[in-house]
């Protein structure tokens, strides 16, 4: 895992920040952090710092606006019959909500039409003549969609029904000739072109009704969140504006009310993206969007509570069939190897295909690759594409668009359709484009932090973070980075699965953190990254870092011998025997390759490698998915290695789908042939352990390490012995022993297994 720092300011810039400091009254850090988010000037800073209705654009800057504006006031003075056409996810219904309330108080009783995930995005012609026919359609307004619709567009218009399209996606050069609002459009006065869908439609009803258009800002402020627009000028604005309302009592929306869970006191851009928008997002994946639509046009409030708690039961469904596909996806990418590839391709027909997207983006972080996840659609296949670092995945779809039914997206995500036929020659396509790429993929994970803290955090900072909300995309909530040595963490309370650990910044908070507690105590530098967040309880202000990762630096494991050998001690009580090919230490060479992990048990061995030396190193774990790596005592072998090399002759082997490689010629059992397993030496360690019951225990190797200067292998040997036959004990941290506990050496299977080993 690698840390990737935040921008280097240059001289011109350190002058800005410091400029910006002495005029907003803020900490140089806080307009440091402002620099480094491109708002460098004290004009920017003061907007930036002090969001609001001041800083919205007048819609009558977008083209056409004023045309859209003309031609729904003769609908209203005509009584014309008015059809506003959405889109399924929460940004197309929080549009079509938007623009349906802003007509209603304009005078036009608007109908409203979303389609299912099913009916396929944007304009449907089929769909149109069927609601024609329902009811005449005068004018037809889209919301979050049309605007590559030109020809369909064409189609409705020489029906007899007039067309106005609000959209917020790329303009292509063709656009439907026709009035089309869209910030994305060139060449036009607006200056901000980020707005989601449903910030369009507020523009046209702020356009048609002005302030009283306001009212709808939270569901703008939602719609912004969920479609992942950034929050930054305008937008940011918009949900500033929202969240009051949301975060308001007296004016928070009825659907809310029932949406958000009780304990929820503080409504921020983080509650919307992760608990409100999945929520209304889950209506469209499950095949029924329309109740997220009513759930904010109805003025039932009973019918509201029960779209509510369907609305929250479709998102329990969608969350465990995103599971269930995701468990089905990755067990296919292991057993038929299909990671081998530069692009993952992986295909169920079964599988629906408005929960791939969210199954291709968890495989790209478990494979480090681009990774295709198709479902069954009607005669063909609909995938959702995700990539990495380095990776266009929409230009590599490009490059294959003759194979294509449809396709969409731009650099990291696209969504694509192809007939079952062409799959095979898709896959390799693209398999080819990226292959032939001149930068190879980034394949270590990547962390962000904005830069490196050497001493305690301010308070004061703290709070001016606080200023820069809200966070989410575009603006991300700063995290940072500090270094630290050995340090002890500990639960939180009895039995607790979160922990706590002490920095020369503060205090961590390890939310489910058992996992880093003996990678925190090892005795090597690593890099703790961090959230930092001020609490107020009763007027005392608490601040606390939120351990977000811990990064060790294998760069010399000379002193992590005794805990590379406890750690082998364990695994032998794990591993079982399997096949291997036997080759030579001189043959290791030749298997250095992408998805090859090499395994070393004994860390003095390293130097007869010397080909292995310019290989990452890690120990026991490792956040590599399938560079090649030197792994040190490894617990388990990592998804994505399908060749395994142990360096030194075992007959023990790690369970996994891989390749086994052992090398005959250098012995991986030396240290454990130097420990004892006399009778004698256990009874002598047995009486030394004795006098140290009370102390605190973090480990076999450290408690050895720290309070045995000679036989250290051989202390922990007895200790994980005498662990595992129940008389030592680790009672929360402290070595206990326990007297009513007899039990023979034989019955301890790593004893067993280390007998067995020394014949």
């Amino acid at each position: 895992m690698k840390i990737v720092y935040g921008k280097n300011l240059s001289n011109a810039e350190w002058e800005k920040a410091s400029i910006i400091s002495n005029e907003c009254d803020i900490l140089f850090d806080t307009a440091r952090l402002l620099v480094c988010r491109d708002i460098d000037t004290v004009e920017q800073a003061k907007a930036f710092l002090s969001p609001g209705k001041k800083g919205f654009n007048n819609p009558f800057d977008l083209d056409c606006m004023q045309d859209a504006v003309d031609r729904i006031t003769i609908a209203k003075q005509n009584n014309e019959s008015v059809l506003i056409f959405g889109d399924y996810d929460a940004d197309g219904v929080c549009a079509a909500t938007v623009l349906y309330y802003c007509l209603k108080k304009f005078g036009i009783n608007a109908r409203v039409f979303v389609p299912e995930r099913e009916e396929g995005y944007s304009i449907n012609i089929q769909t149109i003549e069927r609601l024609n026919l329902e009811q005449k359609i005068d004018l037809l307004i889209t919301v979050d969609c049309g605007i590559s619709d030109k020809e369909k567009i064409s189609s409705v218009i020489q029906s007899g029904i007039d067309v106005i399209v609000t959209d917020h996606h790329e303009a292509p050069e063709d656009l439907p000739e026709t009035i089309t609002i869209n910030p994305k459009i060139k060449g036009q006065k607006y200056p901000f072109d980020a707005l989601c869908g449903a910030g369009v439609a507020y523009k046209l009803g702020r356009a048609l009704i002005g302030e009283d258009a306001d009212e709808y800002l939270d569901l703008v402020a939602l719609a912004t969140v969920a479609d992942s627009m950034d929050l930054v000028k305008e937008n940011r604005d918009i949900v500033v504006e929202g969240l009051k309302i949301f975060n308001d009592k007296d004016k928070q929306r009825l659907a809310f009310k029932y949406l958000l869970p009780e304990n929820v006191r503080q409504v921020t851009a983080q509650t919307l993206a992760y608990v409100i928008a999945p929520r209304v997002n889950a209506g469209g994946r499950m095949g029924d969007a329309n109740t997220a639509l009513e759930i904010f046009i109805t003025e039932d409030e009973n019918r509201v509570f029960d779209l509510a708690v369907k609305l929250n039961e479709y998102n329990i469904a969608r969350q465990a069939e995103c599971e269930s596909i995701y468990r089905e996806a990755k067990e296919k990418i292991v057993t038929e190897k299909l990671s081998d590839k530069q692009v993952i391709f992986v295909s169920d027909k079964k599988w629906q295909a408005g929960f791939v997207g969210i199954v291709a983006s968890k495989l790209v972080e478990e494979f480090s690759r681009p990774v295709i996840v198709f479902a069954g659609h009607e005669d063909h296949l609909k995938g959702s594409a995700r990539s990495v670092d380095g990776v266009n995945i929409y230009d590599a779809i490009c490059s294959a668009k003759d194979l294509l039914i449809a396709y969409g997206g731009h650099a990291q995500a696209a969504g694509v359709a192809v007939s079952e036929e062409n799959l095979a020659l898709l896959s390799a396509r693209l398999n080819n484009y990226v292959k032939n790429l001149s930068g190879k993929p980034e394949l270590e994970k990547k962390v962000f932090a904005e830069w490196e803290i050497d001493k305690k955090f301010p308070i004061r900072f703290a709070k001016e973070i606080d200023m820069l909300e809200p966070f989410g995309v575009g603006n991300r909530k700063p995290v940072f980075a500090t270094e630290i040595e050995s340090v002890l963490s500990l639960p939180l309370k009895s039995g607790s699965v979160h922990y706590s650990f002490k920095t020369e910044a503060m205090e961590m908070l390890d939310f489910n953190g058992e996992n880093n507690v003996e990678i925190l105590g090892l005795p090597i530098k690593k890099k703790v990254v961090f959230e930092p967040n001020l609490s107020v309880f009763k007027n005392r202000e608490s601040l606390k870092g939120y351990c977000k990762y811990v990064i060790p630096e294998w760069e010399n494991l000379d002193k992590l011998k005794p805990y590379i050998f406890q750690n082998r001690l364990k695994g032998l009580k794990n591993s079982q025997s399997g096949v291997a090919r036997n080759i030579k230490a001189c043959e290791v060479k030749e298997y250095i390759a992408e998805k090859t992990l090499f395994v070393l048990y004994d860390w003095d061995n390293l130097k007869l490698y010397p080909e292995l030396l310019g290989l990452p190193i890690s120990a026991f774990t490792t956040e590599h998915k399938t560079a090649p790596i030197v792994l040190v005592s490894p617990s388990y072998i990592p998804d994505g290695y399908n060749r395994v090399v142990y360096l030194e002759y075992t007959s023990q082997l790690i369970d996994s789908n891989a390749e086994n490689f052992v090398v005959s010629d250098v012995d991986a059992n030396l240290i454990l042939k130097c420990i004892s397993t006399d009778r004698d030496a256990f009874k002598q360690k047995f009486s030394e352990l004795l006098s140290f019951t009370g102390k605190g225990f973090y480990g076999s190797a450290k408690f050895a390490s720290q309070y045995f200067s000679e036989d250290v292998y051989q202390t922990i040997f007895a200790i994980e012995v005498f662990l595992e036959l129940g008389i030592f004990k680790n009672d929360n941290g402290v070595f206990t022993y326990d007297q009513m506990v007899k039990n023979a050496l034989t019955n301890s299977s790593l004893y067993s297994k280390i007998s067995l080993i020394k014949g």
